[in-house]
C-alpha cells in the first residue's frame, strides 16, 4: 500500500508503517473493508482504541465482526 495516495489517518499510518503482518493483512481487505476500518480509526478517541483497532485486522470472520459491530471495541 502507498500511504502516501491513501486518506489514511495519521495514527492507522504509523500502526500499519510499524507492523508489517498487520499491514499485509490491511492489503489484503476489500476496499470495503479497508475503509470501513479507516472510518473506525477516524473515530477513535484514544490511542488505545487506535491501538484495539489495528489489533482487529485479522481473518475474515473477524473483520466480519468489527464491520457488524459484533467487535469489543467502542
Amino acid at each position: 500500500m502507498d500511504f502516501n495516495s491513501t486518506n489514511l489517518p495519521l495514527g492507522l499510518g504509523m500502526a500499519l508503517a510499524m507492523d508489517e503482518h498487520a499491514k499485509r493483512r490491511f492489503d489484503g481487505l476489500s476496499e470495503t473493508e479497508r475503509e470501513h476500518i479507516i472510518l473506525r480509526c477516524k473515530d477513535a478517541k484514544s490511542k488505545e482504541e487506535m491501538d484495539k483497532i489495528v489489533d482487529s485486522i485479522s481473518p475474515e470472520e473477524d473483520i466480519k465482526g468489527l464491520m457488524d459491530g459484533r467487535s469489543e471495541i467502542g
